[in-house]
């Protein structure tokens, strides 16, 4: 709560019981060593009958009342944490985290253009990756097949943050539908399915799967990377470094236009541009005067 508001209960307002709550929330949480996210316990809490009437009955309430409806709402908060609801609430921290990997068993809501496949983004062999539950990095050892995010964020790009509701919630992948952030076995159970894979999706076509397999060949990030670790060690590869990404990018855009492969499901097709994946090594490829050379980035990405 703000320093220049009184931390005594009986002269708040309503939006200053609000707010210290919402302190004490985050506290309760931290406390317990909860992973249940505090934006869903609010809500879990708001729809409570006892809290609703303290929240309803703020303004108008005594001094005196707005003490003890303090301590109620608090004791309300704590025992909310304790038991959780077991059903999704929407809202939507599991969506603010990232955005969901699909399985096999997501196949037919691709065939069904339920989720449009320009919405879809490869996650390549060898690349790393956030995982959102465990705020750890990663290299995969196996490709996956993603919902995009949103530029500049980990929020899943169906995701109204505006409602926190799901533009696609009725089809909904796997994944999301097994996402409990009240408990986390419930996602655990997911160790057992097959992943979702290129070949899965594109197998009936053999000239592009081949043709995919040659690109991940020679354009793998793990050669982007062998090359960064060089550069760090002081050799001089700047030059294989730009050849190689400017390579990735004539190999996607010729196969794209010969085979009419639309722009928009290209970052599916072949994964992330290896220019794309620049800014991970703290620089971007730029061109001056028709000639191509690293720059190097500050700390805000620039």
């Amino acid at each position: 709560m703000s320093k220049k508001h009184t931390t005594n209960p009986s002269e708040w307002s309503l939006d200053q019981l609000l707010e210290a709550w919402k302190e004490q929330m985050k506290n309760i949480v931290a406390d317990l060593e909860s992973l249940l996210p505090v934006r869903r316990l609010q809500l879990q809490v708001e729809s409570h009958p006892e809290a609703l009437q303290i929240f309803r009955n703020w303004e108008s309430a005594a001094p005196s009342e707005k003490v003890q409806f303090w301590k109620e709402l608090i004791e309300i908060t704590r025992k909310e944490s304790l038991n959780p609801l077991p059903a999704c609430v929407q809202c939507g921290e599991c969506c603010r985290g990232g955005s969901p990997s699909l399985y096999l068993e997501d196949l037919e809501l691709l065939r069904s253009e339920k989720i449009p496949m320009d919405r879809l983004v490869t996650l390549r062999r060898g690349e790393p990756v956030r995982d959102p539950r465990r705020g750890k990095a990663h290299f995969l050892i196996d490709e996956r097949i993603k919902i995009k995010e949103k530029p500049g964020s980990n929020e899943c790009v169906f995701f109204d943050p505006v409602s926190c509701l799901c533009g696609i919630y009725e089809n909904r992948p796997l994944q999301c539908r097994a996402q409990a952030c009240w408990d986390p076995s419930y996602f655990n159970e997911l160790s057992e399915q097959p992943y979702l894979t290129r070949r899965d999706v594109l197998g009936d076509v053999e000239l592009l799967m081949d043709l995919l397999q040659e690109h991940d060949r020679k354009c793998s990030f793990e050669r982007l990377h062998a090359l960064f670790q060089r550069l760090s060690r002081g050799e001089e590869v700047a030059a294989e470094i730009i050849d190689l990404v400017s390579y990735e990018s004539h190999f996607r855009n010729f196969v794209a236009s010969q085979l009419n492969i639309p722009e928009g499901v290209l970052d599916f097709v072949f994964g992330r541009s290896l220019e794309s994946l620049l800014p991970l090594f703290g620089c971007r490829l730029r061109i001056e005067n028709n000639v191509k050379y690293l720059e190097v980035l500050n700390e805000g990405g620039e």
